[in-house]
């Protein structure tokens, strides 16, 4: 018999695998077979790293996709009935694009309100207001996005987050990345942003949160309440509250503290890209300026990685990165091989 606990993990694959499969039907040109689980286009690397998380995932997935291709040839079954009730003109005006079924099938499925959910049974139809939406960036794409409620989100380089508005709450998940919430004021709707065991809550304000090596959360402006669960030495959960110009900072699977510092003036100057870097590390400066670029900055010798620099810098220019490390520490840059700009002693 399947506990409660272990159903509540099944579901949230399932959810996941939803999630993916409408993000990766929704362009069929890019990608024609959404079956091919190693030719998933951009969404790859992201992918398969969900994937490997769970042997089911996969199957869940596939599912899921079949789901929607059955509903998809539905579809074009009862447009194919009803054009043959139409002149040949007027059917040849109406012919639609076969790459485009799919997406359009599943279009037609959210427009009367049902997304189809795999389980172990045949498909089963849930509310739309159950689904939640995902917004991804590339390594190396910064991109704003409007939500209905009139809050936006800046979703920084290499970032995958899922949304869920209803008429009573406001949630996101945080999948990876890093973020940064503009929230309206909404007095009987609460937003809250959940990560890595973390959930951040405001009827309004702003705020950055990070889930990568860990968690950091930055209030911009506004007070937030923080949920952390499963903290440390602690079998409930702690409420937090943060003001701007502190940072919380928490690795969740290596049982750490909570801390809660006071900011720094570059932590929040991630949005505009250029960042005040004040006696700190090289190799910090070099591990950010790399989520931002397919091609990567390396030391020759990684001691030189412990040496502080005190500078502003473009850090989403992987080239004016590299130029001005190598400036300050007096080395040279080796670019012979692909993606790669090695900093080296100088011949």
């Amino acid at each position: 018999m399947m506990t409660e606990e272990r159903a509540d993990i099944v579901n949230q694959d399932e959810q996941e695998a939803m999630d993916w499969a409408g993000l990766i039907m929704s362009d069929p040109k890019a990608i024609p077979d959404p079956k091919a689980l190693d030719r998933l286009g951009e969404h790859q690397e992201a992918f398969s790293a969900w994937a490997a998380g769970k042997p089911e995932r996969k199957i869940y997935y596939l599912r899921i996709v079949e789901s929607m291709e059955n509903a998809s040839n539905a579809a074009m079954r009862a447009g194919m009935r009803a054009r043959k009730r139409q002149s040949a003109s007027k059917s040849r005006k109406s012919r639609v694009p076969m790459p485009l079924a799919a997406s359009l099938a599943i279009g037609v499925i959210a427009g009367t309100g049902l997304l189809w959910r795999a389980t172990s049974n045949p498909p089963a139809l849930i509310a739309q207001s159950e689904a939640r939406t995902p917004l991804e960036t590339k390594v190396g794409e910064v991109r704003t996005e409007h939500l209905a409620d009139g809050s936006s989100i800046l979703l920084d380089t290499d970032t995958l987050l899922l949304v869920h508005l209803t008429t009573d709450r406001r949630s996101v998940e945080l999948k990876r990345g890093r973020a940064r919430f503009l929230v309206a004021p909404d007095k009987k709707r609460p937003f809250d942003v959940r990560a890595a065991g973390i959930t951040v809550t405001t009827h309004g304000g702003s705020f950055d949160i990070a889930n990568r090596t860990g968690v950091r959360i930055n209030p911009v402006e506004g007070e937030a309440q923080v949920t952390v669960t499963h903290a440390p030495a602690n079998d409930s959960d702690q409420l937090l509250r943060l003001r701007p110009g502190q940072l919380l900072s928490w690795k969740p699977r290596q049982d750490t503290e909570i801390a809660i510092i006071p900011a720094k003036r570059s932590d929040q100057q991630w949005v505009d890209g250029v960042k005040s870097f004040d006696n700190v590390p090289i190799r910090e400066v070099i591990a950010e300026a790399n989520t931002y670029s397919a091609t990567k900055i390396e030391l020759a010798s990684p001691a030189l990685g412990n040496r502080e620099i005190f500078a502003d810098i473009d850090i989403r220019d992987i080239e004016r990165v590299a130029e001005a490390l190598s400036g300050f520490l007096d080395l040279t840059i080796d670019r012979s091989q692909k993606n790669r700009l090695l900093l080296t002693t100088k011949k």
